[in-house]
């Protein structure tokens, strides 16, 4: 019986926000559509952006794989194995998984066992098709090292390799505000969204990376993210950040006008502080659904006793957190039930805001021309 050849399909880190249109991204789903055409085994893995993408790909066609799972411990390993299989949709009856975790004296790094992974995917497989590689990286040695031994290099789909200096961050003036985000001093509350670097929560990566093959640009923008939560008519709750890990959903009672000076980008969390899209609810009726005001205490007076701890904050170090006057709800919250009349979006562009508009029927307000 003939045995399956196996192919890895190389990148380095490439930008955190893809779309289908980069040639790194088409090249890949090629590459992915080659292998298939010569049904080979591909060789993969999963918990980076690079490996997502290619495991992704490889489950939409039904693709035999071997995924190379790097983890901490045996539990470690059959935890990430279970969230991939439910992540990517696998059809476990063309998978197969292999562990890389340390021996029990052996301490877990985890960068260590990420390049040993990649070392690994391309040792063992006999085909290697490069797709955007930096130079002198460790994806370059793999390659080298492949030439060397003799291995094919299927250089068919490789393109040249771009840095990662796409500015993500921005800010918006006072001046450029439409008359109406300038005067607007309605009484509501606001969770104001921003772009994910990933799937949405709930969101699956298999649906997050058929949504990146399609598109023709990021398809998970802050006015995405918003369209998102319009559409479904639910705001998730995260625990980023909460008091004892309660899942909550965030709102300001600022005014976009108000706003401004928060909106920046977090170079340690890559992402926008806050960014100029959000839904708002009339104060009275977000009261009257759970919502409530976050209760500010100084640090060296501790939490106060008797309230919840996720309807607290301490006022901060570096920065002031009294300024954001924040409102918190305890878990998802559901929108269906609030009349439309309650609600209000805004959107960064006039452009922007009439087409939510028109396709929600919400009342919703451009920040900017």
């Amino acid at each position: 019986m003939q045995i399956q050849r196996t192919a890895a399909i190389l990148l380095s880190q490439q930008p955190m926000r893809p779309c289908g249109r980069d040639e790194w991204v088409r090249g890949t789903r090629n590459a992915v559509m080659w292998v298939k055409a010569n049904s080979m085994i591909l060789r993969s893995s999963a918990g980076m952006q690079t490996w997502d993408l290619i495991t992704a790909l490889a489950s939409h066609e039904k693709l035999p794989m071997e995924l190379l799972i790097p983890a901490s411990s045996e539990d470690d390993y059959y935890r990430i194995r279970r969230d991939t299989v439910e992540q990517f949709g696998l059809d476990v009856s063309v998978t197969t998984f292999r562990p890389l975790i340390p021996d029990p004296d052996e301490e877990y790094d985890k960068a260590k066992f990420m390049r040993e992974r990649d070392r690994l995917i391309g040792l063992n497989s006999d085909v290697i098709i490069p797709i955007s590689i930096r130079k002198d990286g460790v994806m370059a040695g793999i390659i080298q090292n492949a030439e060397q031994s003799g291995k094919p290099i299927i250089n068919s789909w490789r393109v040249k390799y771009r840095r990662r200096e796409e500015s993500l961050g921005y800010t918006i003036n006072e001046g450029e505000l439409t008359d109406q985000a300038l005067s607007f001093d309605e009484d509501y509350i606001i969770h104001w969204t921003r772009a994910a670097n990933g799937p949405w929560p709930t969101e699956r990566a298999t649906d997050y990376y058929r949504d990146i093959i399609r598109s023709q640009s990021f398809p998970r923008s802050g006015f995405d993210t918003l369209i998102n939560i319009v559409r479904r008519k639910k705001i998730i709750a995260s625990t980023g950040h909460m008091p004892d890990n309660k899942p909550c959903v965030c709102f300001s009672a600022l005014t976009p006008r108000q706003l401004l000076p928060l909106i920046r980008w977090r170079q340690r969390y890559r992402r926008m502080s806050f960014e100029p899209y959000g839904i708002g609810i009339k104060r009275n009726t977000a009261l009257q659904v759970g919502v409530k005001p976050v209760i500010y205490y100084e640090n060296s007076e501790g939490r106060p006793s008797g309230v919840e701890p996720w309807r607290t904050q301490s006022s901060g170090v570096k920065s002031d957190w009294r300024q954001e006057k924040e409102y918190r709800h305890l878990n998802d919250l559901d929108l269906a039930e609030i009349a439309k009349e309650e609600l209000i979006c805004f959107c960064r562009t006039g452009e922007e805001a009439n087409n939510l508009q028109n396709a929600f029927g919400i009342r919703t307000v451009g920040l900017t021309d």
